[in-house]
């Protein structure tokens, strides 16, 4: 009889306990993190200077490809770019802008006709490239990331 007893007191502690310590843990919340990263977006886009003022994110957007449209063009402008045949062909330009904001060549996705055409775009292009200055890099979660677009470049004569 006592042994039973002793049985059943061991066994009410034992559920008792287990009831304490399960309160216990789902009195604690669950904390959730966030995982899920969107690589194909950034939350700042790589700036210019002039661009740094604009409040608007879409609008820091399309100051960014604007100046960067300019400074290319005004590179290649330095070029005499001649044909001898009519040409009208768009060349797509992958540049990279890394963590620290500087900005290299990826490829040239430039037509044969227009790499006969004109055999030396390319070297060109690439030279004008490395005369951009230094930017601002893409922010994403407060870090500052590479990031890499394509400039298209529309040739005609």
């Amino acid at each position: 009889m006592l042994k039973q007893l002793f049985t059943l007191l061991f066994l009410s502690l034992f559920m008792v306990s287990c009831a304490y310590f399960e309160s216990k843990s789902k009195r604690m919340p669950i904390q959730e993190v966030d995982t899920v990263v969107d690589f194909t977006e950034v939350d700042a886009f790589p700036l210019f200077p002039n661009c740094k003022e604009i409040p608007s994110r879409e609008k820091q957007q399309i100051c960014f490809q604007i100046e960067m449209s300019q400074h290319i063009y005004a590179l290649l402008k330095e070029f005499e770019l001649n044909s001898k045949d009519v040409l009208n062909d768009t060349v797509l330009v992958t540049l990279k802008v890394n963590s620290k904001g500087k900005i290299s060549l990826t490829e040239i996705n430039i037509s044969e006709k227009t790499k006969k055409l004109l055999p030396m775009f390319d070297s060109i292009v690439k030279v004008s490239i490395s005369k951009l200055p230094t930017i601002t890099p893409a922010i994403k979660r407060n870090m500052q990331v590479t990031t890499e677009f394509i400039l298209p470049i529309v040739l005609k004569n």
